[in-house]
């Protein structure tokens, strides 16, 4: 059995594992087919080419993207209906782990980029163009003081095959690589 890295230790594969999991929600709805996963010392990226996230939408009259990124209390606060679906650590917490994170997000129309720096969005850029390929990209880097050592990155392959354990049809890389399920591995 896979063991899941101590998430006081290795935020780094925590934060990614979340992630992960955000992206083959994406894949078992039949959005998408790739997720791409780096990760190396306190910094990593995830990806996948699926819908991603909506772009105009609203919440609250905040935009949604910087309310889910950053709104680390909601829908928590007593007497607040939740518009929006939390799952996992949410997307605030990775965000307030970074020290660094940057969320681009294309559309077949559009693409945007958030910066957020220790938590706080810094810049938004919106391109209008023509992509072929949707879907988000989470780049960050996880805060130095919160950083205790480098990703086991060992074991952070172990527990991606593991996901593709239970979803063999899934395009998985990790650092460049494609990893195969389980079934398909070598000895």
């Amino acid at each position: 059995m896979t063991q899941f890295p101590d998430p006081l230790h290795d935020l780094t594969a925590t934060a990614v594992q979340a992630l992960t999991l955000y992206c083959l929600a994406e894949f078992q709805s039949g959005h998408a087919s790739t997720i791409r996963v780096t990760a190396e010392g306190a910094s990593f990226s995830v990806s996948d080419n699926g819908r991603g996230h909506p772009i105009d939408k609203t919440v609250e009259g905040t935009a949604y993207l910087r309310f889910i990124y950053t709104h680390f209390d909601y829908p928590f606060e007593s007497g607040r209906d939740a518009p929006i679906q939390l799952q996992g650590i949410g997307m605030s917490l990775v965000n307030a782990l970074c020290s660094e994170l940057q969320l681009t997000v294309k559309k077949p129309d559009a693409e945007l980029r958030l910066l957020f720096n220790h938590g706080q969005l810094t810049q938004t850029t919106r391109t209008a163009g023509v992509f072929e390929e949707t879907g988000i990209t989470v780049s960050a880097k996880i805060a130095p003081h919160l950083c205790g050592k480098s990703v086991d990155q060992e074991r952070l392959e172990a527990w991606l095959v593991g996901v593709l354990a239970t979803a063999p049809s899934l395009s998985l890389f990790f650092n460049g690589r494609r990893l195969q399920p389980p079934s398909q591995r070598a000895g």
